[in-house]
């Protein structure tokens, strides 16, 4: 497939999340048509100057359950220098959720984009009305070779695409919450020699850091690890004062049993009633210090904005002061960086295509327009 690339350039890859249409799991537990944007036109502004609530470029409020969307938003995001998206994937051991976009993206192989997944491995729960105890669907990863047969029959459709993202030759997959899997180590020793018997020379595994890392144990068989942020840089070890306080608690718990983990920070959210705020530049400083793991490839990470007050209202967590021109100095300091090193991967992620519950999109909206989609493609145009 036509790229706007070489090989030496940066590409960049934008999350997309698929939560932007009706399923009847959601009509049950939120009520009859429910999507995120039903949270988006609710947000009410914490401060003044505060940018709530976001209104897509329009007022469009689409449904990507519209074919037509999901052309529209591929040729978009090709037209500006966007070289793929890692659509978020909900597989409960046997149960898919909010699959539609991925499905219309698989079933129409005319849509020019390149793609990925992104196993968002996590239980879901009500905790955007702060009740995180009712749990909606739990995953459980239990550790069955029916189950991870069943898996890789639905994975090996996007992995044998023409359009699937690759290094080396073998299809990208994106793994969440590593950790949370039971014999994962088997698990993804099954799927290689599965995927192998389809043809392919096997699998590129990464990890999606937003926290520490987790044991080395559970990292056994994956290839890389990308930086998601703002929370990888907003959570990297510090040495002094409260935020390393809290970092260190954070390790602690980590090591923790999985139900434990759960309860823990589930009685954490709920005590925490007040909005946290960071600041965009500082936030952005710390994500160009690329913190290299020992073992494994590692990919920076970018952001446009994050905002997930639609979610949280007053327990929001809020990176303050993020504008257009800021992100076109961040982004093109990242870009030169990485051009300049010969060492350094050559693919960004980017948070996010379209997440608007928490303002991270790259979409345009009635503000700022098409602002940040102009940002990358000038910026990715000084590496020709």
């Amino acid at each position: 497939m036509d790229t706007p690339h070489s090989d030496r350039a940066a590409k960049l890859i934008a999350l997309y999340f698929p939560q932007l249409h009706a399923i009847p799991e959601n009509d049950r537990w939120w009520g009859q048509g429910f999507t995120d944007w039903d949270k988006v036109k609710t947000a009410q502004p914490l401060y003044p100057e505060h940018h709530q609530p976001r209104v897509p470029d329009q007022a469009h409020y689409y449904n990507q359950a519209d074919l037509a969307v999901i052309r529209q938003q591929a040729a978009l995001a090709k037209s500006y220098g966007i070289y793929g998206f890692c659509h978020y994937h909900y597989w409960f051991a046997g149960k898919q959720l909010l699959q539609t976009p991925t499905e219309l993206l698989l079933a129409n192989k005319d849509i020019d984009i390149r793609f990925c997944l992104s196993w968002a491995n996590e239980t879901w729960s009500r905790r955007w009305d702060g009740k995180d105890h009712q749990i909606l669907i739990k995953q459980t990863h239990p550790p069955e070779k029916k189950l991870w047969k069943q898996h890789f029959d639905y994975l090996i459709r996007a992995w044998t695409d023409e359009r699937a993202i690759t290094i080396h030759g073998k299809p990208v997959f994106v793994i969440y919450r590593p950790h949370l899997i039971e014999c994962i180590n088997e698990m993804l020793d099954y799927w290689d020699t599965l995927v192998r018997a389809e043809g392919l020379p096997g699998l590129y595994i990464i990890y999606q850091q937003q926290y520490t890392c987790p044991a080395p144990d559970a990292l056994a068989r994956f290839d890389g690890v990308f930086e998601f942020q703002p929370f990888s840089a907003i959570n990297r070890p510090q040495e002094t004062g409260a935020a390393s306080q809290r970092q260190r608690l954070r390790r602690w718990i980590s090591k923790l049993p999985a139900p434990l983990q759960s309860l823990i920070w589930t009685s954490w959210s709920e005590l925490l009633k007040s909005t946290t705020v960071y600041d965009y530049d500082t936030v952005w400083q710390d994500i160009v210090q690329l913190n290299k793991h020992p073992d494994l490839d590692t990919f920076h990470g970018a952001f446009v904005d994050w905002d997930n007050t639609a979610r949280y209202g007053k327990r929001a967590t809020i990176v303050k002061g993020a504008t257009p021109e800021k992100f076109r100095h961040w982004f093109h300091r990242l870009i030169t960086q990485i051009d300049a090193d010969p060492h350094a991967e050559k693919i960004v992620f980017i948070n996010a295509w379209n997440e608007w519950s928490e303002c991270a999109y790259l979409e345009p909206d009635t503000v700022h327009g098409l602002a940040y989609l102009e940002a990358i493609r000038d910026v990715l145009a000084t590496q020709a």
